[in-house]
Formats: structure tokens, C-alpha cells, sequence
């Protein structure tokens, strides 16, 4: 498998603290690649990494290089009083990139026949999914959407898992998703990957366990001493 992106003896230190040490990780092109791991576990710093965000040693090597990357870091933040439609075109123009693609971008994530709402009275999920959409313009080849399901209900968490498969296939692009609970992606990832205390402690093809076996590993992870 051809990887997209290939991290190895990566380490980010914050004062006195080592936020990652020693992180080796590859994502394999076309693929959903889930890391996993608790709050503060170093997901969002490692993406922050990977995206040139952060100071950091070790080595990141994409393919191709430069590689179009979009993301969705935290909570995606909209100017309130614009519409969905305005705040896609903005960040277009901050990319220098032509407003074409913007309505079959908004049909994608199912929010075209809202693009004339103001974001101030859209609800969570639609923001999430408006995040998704405005990530994908540039054509990116790589998305790094750190905790995209945070704060949605059983059916917007169901939702964006299927949302996040129509954007592989349809966009052809790889996905790194993070998230802090193992049920919401377990059925979504090819691959994952637990963090802990900024270390990766274990990575797993999804066909390689169940879903029980998974979530006994998941507990026993985060319990042990590592």
C-alpha cells in the first residue's frame, strides 16, 4: 500500500512537557485511518504537526509533496451572521481558489438546500457538516478532522460516519479522523491507532478484531501502565 503520509520518531515538547514522543504512524492513500485515544492523549497535536502548525523533531514525509491537505481541528468555527453559501466563499477566496466547486460541496454533505441560512441559526450537526465541506475545498487530498462527531447525538454521530465514506469515494481522498470513543469509529476506520500520554501504544486493521474484541482492547489500553 502507497502511503499518503509516513511519520516517524515524531516529538512535540511544550515547556518541561512532551506533548508526543516517539510517534511512528503511516496512512495508507484511500484510506480512513481512526486514532484513538483520551482527552489530552496528543490527537490534535499531532495533527497540528502533521498540517506545519507546531515545532517539532523527527520526520514527515508525504506523497506527493506539497500534499493539499484539508482539516477540521477542534470545533469549526463560522462567521454567525454570514450564510453557510458566504462562509464557503470566503475561505475559497482565503485559498485563493475559485467558487465552482462550492455548491456540489454543499450537496455532498446534504446541506445545499440550507446554503441561504445564516450560521447563526444552524444547528450543531449542519456546522459540523459545513466544516467537512468547507475542509474539502482545494481539492485536498489528505483530511485530518479531529473529533468531527463531538457533541451530536446517536443519529448525527451515525450520520457523519456515513458522510465521511461518501467523501472517500467520492472525493478520493484519505481520512485521519480522531476521536475519544471507540464506538463511533470502529465501524468507520480501516485502521486504528490508540494514544496515550502523547505515545502510540497500538494500532489494528478494523478486520483484524470484532467489534466486542475491540472494545476489551480499548479498556485493557487505557488501563494498563504503559
Amino acid at each position: 500500500m502507497n502511503p499518503v503520509v509516513e511519520v516517524e520518531s515524531l516529538e512535540v515538547k511544550f515547556g518541561d512537557t512532551w506533548a508526543l514522543s516517539g510517534i511512528d504512524l503511516t496512512c495508507d492513500r484511500g484510506h480512513i485511518h481512526a486514532l484513538l485515544g483520551p482527552n489530552g492523549a496528543g490527537k490534535t497535536t499531532l495533527f497540528k504537526a502533521i498540517l506545519g502548525a507546531l515545532d517539532h523533531e523527527g520526520v514527515i514525509r508525504t506523497d506527493p509533496q506539497p500534499l493539499r491537505m484539508g482539516h477540521l481541528i477542534e470545533y469549526p468555527a463560522f462567521y454567525a451572521r454570514l450564510t453557510v453559501l458566504e462562509n464557503m466563499r470566503l475561505h475559497a477566496d482565503y485559498l485563493g481558489v475559485s467558487h465552482d466547486q462550492i455548491p456540489a460541496l454543499l450537496a455532498l454533505v446534504g446541506l445545499e438546500p440550507h446554503m441561504g441560512l445564516r450560521c447563526s441559526q444552524t444547528s450543531l450537526g449542519m456546522r459540523q457538516r459545513l466544516g467537512v465541506a468547507r475542509s474539502l475545498i482545494g481539492d485536498p487530498q489528505l483530511l485530518l478532522l479531529d473529533e468531527p462527531t463531538n457533541g451530536l447525538d446517536p443519529m448525527g454521530i451515525r450520520a457523519c460516519r456515513e458522510l465521511l465514506k461518501r467523501v472517500r469515494d467520492e472525493c478520493n481522498v484519505s481520512i485521519v479522523v480522531s476521536s475519544h470513543n471507540l464506538t463511533e469509529v470502529a465501524a468507520l476506520a480501516d485502521r486504528l491507532t490508540f494514544l496515550k500520554a502523547g505515545r502510540v501504544i497500538h494500532s489494528v486493521c478494523r478486520n483484524e478484531e470484532s467489534q466486542q474484541d475491540l472494545e476489551d482492547l480499548y479498556v485493557c489500553l487505557m488501563r494498563k501502565d504503559n
